[in-house]
């Protein structure tokens, strides 16, 4: 599967490669393959972070951890040369070095409310699935041409 349409997919279901708001550690472990975890604060405000490359998930609610949300960094894509070849082997996905708004097909990018612009940066958000896209500045100002730096589920 390409990786713009397992994006394009989270952005209408609110789960990426099966994880998404409500997921154990478990469950994203059984999808994702190994992580890098992290504990950040103090019981009872504790997150619990695993790093999978592409996607990090944050948990809430020790000891029975729940995902609160998670985000795919496509910006790594660009930043890691080897993840491509990592996703493609780990989740059966195709990634290019960039992923952009205009790969993402009409009916998704119509489903979307612009929430915030600068010369730099523009982020949409998906209502229906509470998602958020934050995309770089763009060349000539095509938006179609801004590459998406990172999707944002269940915040």
């Amino acid at each position: 599967m390409l990786g713009v349409d397992a994006i394009s997919q989270a952005l209408v279901t609110g789960y990426f490669i099966g994880i998404g708001p409500g997921s154990t550690p478990a469950e994203a472990e059984e999808h994702l393959g190994a992580s890098v975890r992290q504990l950040h604060g103090r019981k009872p405000h504790r997150l619990l972070r695993l790093d999978f490359g592409l996607v990090e998930t944050t948990f809430t609610g020790e000891p029975d951890w729940v995902c609160q949300w998670l985000s795919v960094h496509t910006h790594r894509l660009a930043e890691m040369p080897s993840l491509a070849g990592e996703c493609a082997e780990r989740f059966d996905l195709e990634f290019s070095r960039t992923v952009t708004w205009g790969q993402l097909s009409p009916e998704v990018r119509s489903s979307a409310d612009l929430v915030d612009v600068s010369p730099y940066a523009v982020r949409y958000r998906f209502p229906a699935v509470k998602a958020t896209v934050h995309l770089s500045e763009s060349p000539e100002g095509d938006e179609s041409r801004r590459v998406i730096e990172k999707i944002s589920i269940g915040v």
